[in-house]
Order: C-alpha cells, then sequence, then structure tokens
C-alpha cells in the first residue's frame, strides 16, 4: 500500500509537471505573438483574431463587404494588421477585372462615407502595380496593393475610371482625336491657315477634377501636373490611361510671396544652385515620367530673370523637354530666352479663369478664338474648377463655327 501510495503522488507530481509546462509554453507562443502583432509583423492570433474585438464598425463593415465580394468572385488576397491596426491586403488580378473590383470598392467606401485614393503607381509591361489608400473616419485603415495583370492581345488602354463610368460607350480619346487631325485642314480662298487653338489646364492633381473631366471633353487638351499634389501619381496614371497628354507643372518662386518661404528643394528660387535646380526637375520626372514638357507654376520672380532662366533651360534643354511660358508676369523674358537657346517653346496668350467664374471663362474663350483668328493661333491655360470645364465644353460649337481648330499645345511649338 505505501509503494502504491507513492506510485500515485509521482503520477500527480508529472501531471502537474506536465500542465505548467503545457500553461508556460502556451503564454510563451500568446506573448511572442503578441510582441510581433505589436511590430506589425504578420499574428495568427492577434491579427485575425483579436483585433475583431475592437475593430471600429465602418472598418468592420469595409471588412465584410470586401471580403465578401473577393470570395464570391474567387480573388484570392492575402493580408496582415500592422501596429496601427492597418490592414494590408495584397492580391493579383486581371485586367478585365480590375475595372470592376475598383469600382465595387469605390461603391463600398462611398457608402460607408469614406474615401479611396490612389498613392502609388508603377507600370512594368505586362502588369501594373497600384497603392491604393482606404480612408474611413478620416483614418488611413486599408492599403490595397493590387498588380494589374494586363491583357496581352484585347488589351485596350482607354478604359473609363472607376465609379464614373459613361452610360455610353465612348471610342478612345486618342481614336476620336486622330480622326479630326485627319480631316482636312479648310482654308479661305486666299489659302490662309486654319486658326489652332490649344488648352491647358493647370494644377492637376491639386484638385478632385481630374483626367476623367478632361477626357469627357473629347478635344486634344493638356494636363500641366503639379509634381507634389496629393493626387499627382494618381492623375498620371489616368492621364496615360484616357491617351490625354501631359507637362510638368514646375513650381517657381513668385515676387509676391506674402512673407513665405521658398525651400530650393520643392521650388525653383532666385537662390537655387544648377544642383538644386536639376534635382528638383529630375524629381518631377520621376513623378511625371510621361511629361514632354514644363511649364511655369507662379514663378514670376524667376522667369524675369534672363540668368536665372538660361540655367533652368539649360537643364530643360538637355533632358530634351519643351518648356511653354505660363507668363505670370508681363515682363517674362523666359519664352524668348528660350527661342534663343534653341529650346522648343511657346507661351500662353489667355487665362481663361483669373476670375473664377463661368460667364468669365466664357468671355476668354471668345478672346482667345480672336487672337488666333488674328495671329494664326492661341494658347489659353485654365484651372481645374468646374466653371472652366463648363465653359470650354459649352464653347466647343462656337469655336467649331468660327473656322478654329483645337491642337495639342505640342502642335503649337517654335
Amino acid at each position: 500500500m505505501p509503494k502504491t501510495g507513492k506510485k500515485t503522488r509521482k503520477r500527480n507530481s508529472f501531471t502537474l509537471l506536465l500542465v505548467v509546462f503545457i500553461a508556460v509554453a502556451a503564454l510563451t507562443i500568446i506573448l511572442l505573438e503578441y510582441i510581433d502583432f505589436k511590430k506589425g509583423s504578420k499574428s495568427f492570433i492577434f491579427s485575425r483574431i483579436f483585433h475583431l474585438e475592437n475593430t471600429p464598425q465602418k472598418v468592420q463593415k469595409f471588412n465584410e463587404e470586401f471580403t465578401r465580394y473577393l470570395n464570391t468572385n474567387k480573388i484570392p488576397y492575402d493580408y496582415f494588421l500592422d501596429k496601427d491596426e492597418k490592414y494590408h491586403v495584397k492580391m493579383d488580378i486581371r485586367q478585365e477585372r480590375f475595372d470592376i473590383l475598383v469600382s465595387r470598392v469605390k461603391t463600398i467606401v462611398g457608402y460607408l462615407e469614406g474615401k479611396i485614393e490612389l498613392i502609388e503607381f508603377q507600370g512594368l509591361g505586362d502588369r501594373s502595380i497600384l497603392l491604393y489608400n482606404v480612408i474611413l473616419d478620416q483614418k488611413a485603415t486599408h492599403l490595397l496593393l493590387i498588380t494589374k495583370l494586363r491583357e496581352t492581345s484585347t488589351y485596350r488602354k482607354s478604359q473609363p475610371q472607376p465609379t464614373e463610368i459613361p452610360q455610353k460607350q465612348e471610342a478612345p480619346p486618342s481614336k476620336t482625336i486622330e480622326k479630326k487631325q485627319e480631316e482636312p485642314s479648310p482654308t479661305g480662298e486666299t489659302g490662309d491657315i486654319t486658326p489652332r487653338i490649344a488648352f491647358i489646364i493647370d494644377d492637376l492633381g491639386a484638385y478632385e477634377i481630374g483626367p476623367l473631366e478632361l477626357k469627357k471633353l473629347n478635344i486634344p487638351i493638356t494636363a500641366s501636373v503639379l509634381p507634389d499634389s496629393r493626387r499627382a501619381h494618381e492623375v498620371v496614371y489616368w492621364i496615360q490611361e484616357y491617351d490625354l497628354r501631359a507637362i510638368i507643372h514646375l513650381p517657381m518662386q513668385p515676387t509676391n510671396s506674402n512673407g513665405k518661404h521658398y525651400d530650393p528643394k520643392e521650388v525653383i528660387t532666385v537662390n537655387s544652385t544648377d544642383d538644386e535646380i536639376r534635382a528638383l526637375i529630375n524629381r518631377a520626372q520621376q513623378i511625371v515620367p510621361i511629361a514632354k514638357g514644363i511649364n511655369n507654376h507662379e514663378g514670376s520672380l524667376v522667369t524675369a530673370n534672363g540668368p536665372l532662366m538660361k540655367r533652368v533651360l539649360s537643364v530643360i534643354k538637355e533632358k530634351n523637354l519643351f518648356f511653354i511660358d505660363s507668363r505670370t508676369i508681363g515682363n517674362s523674358v523666359a519664352y524668348h530666352t528660350a527661342r534663343s537657346m534653341g529650346v522648343k517653346t511657346t507661351r500662353k496668350d489667355i487665362f481663361i479663369d483669373h476670375l473664377q467664374t463661368y460667364e468669365h471663362s466664357m468671355s476668354q474663350i471668345r478672346k482667345m478664338v480672336d487672337i488666333a483668328i488674328q495671329n494664326g493661333q492661341a494658347i489659353a491655360i485654365g484651372h481645374p474648377f468646374d466653371s472652366t470645364i463648363q465653359a470650354i465644353h459649352d464653347s466647343l460649337h462656337y469655336i467649331k463655327s468660327k473656322g478654329v481648330k483645337i491642337v495639342w499645345v505640342s502642335d503649337l511649338l517654335e
């Protein structure tokens, strides 16, 4: 009997040690998982289970709707939750399903009173990599990394922007424009060349109005992209998709700074060195790689400075870009300096919307037509305002009735 009691005690001690060992091991695993979770690493326990208790209602609703869509359409994906409680979602998808996917995401986000923005885009031949930020309750809650696999033979570039698909299928802008450009240019009895005009819309990327609104005008129209604007990468992507053309809207120091400090790393100033000018233009080209030219954003102090403009234009010439003088000041020397240096150039004749009203823009466009009839051509600069876009649209019939042709601004270079 005593021996049996001793064996029982040994078994109980072994069981107790085993239970303690298992408990310590489980606690250790949970602790390590929690540490990984707080570091932002992928954690099975805390990324997939624990966080659900504290998930904000809108985030949880987005997760439910988004994953339901992905699962229903058999779209494979992977994700993890980082230390800031932001979801990182990764997926590959074919071109023909991409627009529908993004449209669905925008619908969900819109329903939840949030927004989605494209913050990075990279084209890699047979695929494009896009990074979207989903914002709910004014907080970035999801990063969507989508690899769009292009079609090999039936791929068409001019797909409509997600959630803004026109009710009626439209021909791609490039084809419509080509058709118009192939029409014989009407000439008068004296053989005069048809007057031509070109539109530039500045500050693309800084406003909600973007390439879709320009595409709907169905005319040659050049988008001038502000490199450091919040939507720069997004608008560059859609400009390319819609077969529009882009130039760089290069920031330059104005005469009246109102006490504002201008950093030569962000704006060309009267104190910019050659290296700073080159670095700024290089960075702008990286953001707007499709741009073939540059026009100045503000810059009245710089464009009136001959020696400084020579230094700026030497870099522009080196990169084989053209330059358009926005003429933000009457005594600008930029255009004449560019011509003297052999840089392809032209200059603005009229601003459409320095007064931001529909009536003023309509009046300015009519003045531009008059200038073109008198001088053979004219260039107008506007901005992404509803009144400006509407005025251009409503003036198209008038422009045509006057025998004036709308062309790309690059067609008017000297």
